[in-house]
């Protein structure tokens, strides 16, 4: 009787805690991180190209072509880090240079065109597009965020960068070319020197939006 007794008892011991190790699991599981409906909407913005917008870009983006006052000798030099005095206004209010110690020359010529938001958007598109196709450094077509986080930096044959935000129906346009130093003659080295250019461009516009409040 004894042992009868003794084994039932081992049975029910058995049977509450593997009850409780379910329990256990299940409370586990339910304490697990669940992705939010609102992350997973951002992931989907962000592959969709819509991006929550930061600032307010009306008073940059809204202007004839002509319009340059949003960009200065002293903006540019404060931009790039570098002597006021080595960029000057050429020609109009839209293009500067910049000239360093050796005799090398940066030119940064600014326009503002009226794209629509629906033209706007399809290039954001395919600037995206083109990266997944060239490669994200292509020097065809290449874009970037940029620091603000709410506008696309599109580069387009290595010869300039276009602003492009999606709420705004006008773009900025960076065109940058280099004039070597009369010695240099190495083609390798005015690649590198138009890729400093490209990135000095990138460095303005990243200028230009966080500058707006």
């Amino acid at each position: 009787m004894k042992t009868i007794f003794s084994i039932f008892f081992c049975l029910l011991f058995f049977a509450c805690n593997n009850v409780e190790d379910k329990k256990s699991e299940v409370s586990a599981s339910s304490n697990e991180e669940v992705p939010t409906t609102t992350s997973s909407k951002n992931e989907a913005d962000t592959k969709n190209g819509s991006l929550k917008q930061n600032r307010d870009y009306t008073a940059l983006f809204e202007r004839e072509r002509d319009d340059c006052t949003f960009i200065t000798a002293e903006g540019i030099a404060t931009a790039l880090n570098v002597s006021a005095n080595m960029v000057e206004t050429t020609y109009s209010d839209c293009n500067y240079t910049l000239t360093e110690a050796n005799g090398t020359k940066t030119n940064f010529n600014f326009s503002v065109e009226s794209w629509g938001n629906k033209t706007v958007v399809k290039e954001i598109k395919t600037a995206i597009d083109n990266a997944e196709t060239f490669g994200i450094n292509s020097k065809l077509s290449q874009y970037r965020m940029s620091e603000t986080g709410d506008t696309y930096l599109s580069m387009h044959q290595n010869r300039m960068i276009r602003i492009l935000n999606e709420k705004n129906s006008h773009v900025i346009i960076i065109n940058y070319s280099v004039s070597a130093s009369p010695t240099e003659t190495d083609a390798a080295k005015k690649s590198e020197l138009k890729d400093i250019a490209r990135e000095r461009s990138y460095t303005i516009s990243n200028y230009l939006l966080n500058s707006q409040q």
